[in-house]
């Protein structure tokens, strides 16, 4: 019952968006969305190419740090393009 009081609760207090702040949201989850896509599309591509081709193995040393920097640059796009578009 709690939880039903706090989602009424919360639909009382909440108000649709204006233009302006819902075409923000809209834009950084298209962009979210994007950019997760073209990472999955980009490890699938470079798992394609690896089974095709007799690679070297790669240490989970190596595999972590590039996860990292992947993630690292992601995250630092998002942040710099909501700055940009806030």
């Amino acid at each position: 019952m709690k939880f039903l009081r706090d989602v009424a609760r919360t639909l009382r207090v909440a108000k649709r968006p204006d233009s302006k702040a819902f075409k923000a949201s809209l834009r950084m989850v298209t962009l979210g969305v994007t950019l997760l896509g073209a990472v999955g599309y980009i490890f699938q591509l470079a798992g394609s190419a690896l089974r095709t081709v007799a690679a070297p193995a790669i240490s989970r040393d190596v595999v972590a740090v590039i996860l990292a920097v992947i993630a690292a640059v992601t995250l630092g796009a998002v942040l710099y393009l909501r700055s940009r578009y806030s």
